[in-house]
């Protein structure tokens, strides 16, 4: 008679293949301080402009009170 074999269930991905000890990717969203617009720090192409800790303003902002580009 052969011995029980133990199952480990493997933890969701959510389908995507990651190599092991690899982070997920991050998304970091912040706000414009003068018109709320929600900006991403990871996109490419859209100006954001840091002018504090965790204080931003969009590219439309920061033209409109002096930080322009």
């Amino acid at each position: 008679m052969s011995s029980p074999v133990q199952i480990t269930p493997q933890p969701q991905t959510g389908g995507v293949a990651r190599p092991s000890g690899a982070s997920p990717p991050t998304l970091d969203i912040v706000r414009c301080s003068r018109c709320q617009q929600s900006l991403s720090l990871g996109q490419s192409g859209s100006s954001i402009v840091q002018f504090g800790m965790n204080s931003y303003y969009c590219g439309r902002c920061a033209a409109k009170v002096g930080f322009g580009e």
